[in-house]
């Protein structure tokens, strides 16, 4: 699908495109068929929690013994995909009321495949789900209808957008990394490039009706005491080229602290390194301004527009969310770039109002990641470059 296409209400675009594959999980009947109508069948309160228990509780005696039983990784997170849909059903109505069988089910999969997340993480909603739709055109979702296709759209969209800001961390990497081999005026305007790709698939969610959202955020909201829900703040590569473009200040580390056990298994290593290494001073912003990577004016330039465009996105980001989640930005927040530049710093992102699925202050998340890229815009702008 292309990003064109995304919240359009495009039926099923890939239809046609792939051949039935065979399918791995054997709860996929019930989670792409049927799972979506009850929900909405709970909502519409034509059935009740003890009833889609009961429902469930059949299905998964009816595969017997051996049913949940499966051999490779693949088919497992399938699985856990499945069984984690079926759990966060219930989230609406609080933490109980989950059949036991399903909760002892995904215990069961995390013994037998000790890498599988327990909850419905990033990586098993995005990652796992979208490469699904690629290779089988199904997409699990909560809900049914138009509201259904608006919301494998808001999933599909993430795992479309990521190798656009992928892609500009690689370019950093060639400059910290090998200076001497790399031209910086064009390693960032082609990192500024990605970065407006990036932008353009986010400007996307624009087209996603709030209600529409509303209808599937409810499943993916956490609750004291458990995880944090599944959300676009665990996107790595979105935090891979902060780290790599600033250092991190006290406030995002709390959120890499907090973050760190939600991004994708792959990731964690990778974001943990580039911590490690932008703490230390590897990362642009800090070394241009050290002078340990010489800059021309046109690279200059160049560095400034990768930041614009990187506090576009951001703020961009800014907008949908504030458009979707209304009650999080009481009148008069700061969301233009120059009253959040007149900061005097970063809020606190763990306060217990305005919370998004993440589990973090939504808005002062938001806010704070363009407050970082402006400080760091003046720091830059201010550098004396000498001719020759």
């Amino acid at each position: 699908m292309e990003k064109e296409q995304l919240f359009t209400g495009l039926e099923n675009p890939r239809r046609g495109e792939v051949a039935a594959p065979m399918q791995v999980s054997p709860l996929h009947a019930y989670v792409l068929d049927v799972l979506p109508a009850d929900l909405a069948a709970v909502s519409g309160e034509r059935l009740t929690y003890r009833e889609l228990a009961a429902k469930q509780e059949m299905v998964l005696t009816g595969l017997g013994a051996h049913g949940l039983l499966v051999d490779d990784v693949f088919a497992a997170r399938m699985l856990q995909l499945d069984l984690l849909f079926m759990r966060g059903g219930y989230l609406p109505a609080g933490p109980g009321g989950v059949p036991s069988s399903v909760t002892d089910a995904i215990s069961a999969q995390c013994s037998r495949f000790p890498t599988l997340d327990p909850h419905l993480s990033y990586e098993l909603l995005i990652d796992v789900n979208s490469g699904e739709w690629n290779r089988s055109g199904n997409m699990r979702v909560f809900t049914e209808g138009e509201t259904g296709r608006f919301e494998r759209d808001f999933y599909l969209g993430h795992y479309l957008a990521e190798p656009t800001v992928r892609a500009a961390f690689d370019s950093l990497i060639a400059v910290i990394r090998e200076p001497d081999t790399v031209d910086m005026a064009e390693t960032f305007e082609g990192a500024v490039k990605n970065l407006e790709s990036f932008r353009l698939h986010m400007a996307q969610y624009g087209k996603l009706p709030k209600e529409a959202f509303n209808s599937f955020r409810r499943y993916h909201m956490g609750h004291p005491g458990g995880p944090r829900g599944a959300s676009g703040a665990f996107m790595p590569s979105v935090q891979l080229l902060e780290l790599a473009l600033l250092p991190p200040t006290k406030e995002y580390e709390v959120y890499l602290d907090q973050s760190l056990p939600y991004f994708p298994l792959w990731s964690r290593p990778i974001v943990g390194e580039w911590r490690e290494a932008s703490r230390e001073g590897d990362n642009v912003v800090q070394a241009v301004i050290e002078g340990r990577l010489k800059i021309d004016r046109n690279a200059k330039a160049a560095l400034l527009a990768l930041i614009d465009k990187f506090a576009d996105f951001r703020l961009v980001h800014l907008g949908v969310t504030k458009k979707s989640i209304p009650d999080a930005f009481p009148p008069g927040s700061a969301v233009t770039r120059n009253r959040i530049s007149q900061q005097s710093g970063e809020a606190e992102i763990l306060s217990d109002d305005n919370l998004g699925t993440s589990g973090f202050n939504v808005r002062n998340v938001l806010i704070n990641s363009v407050y970082r890229l402006l400080a760091a815009r003046k720091r830059i702008e201010l550098l004396t470059i000498n001719s020759g």
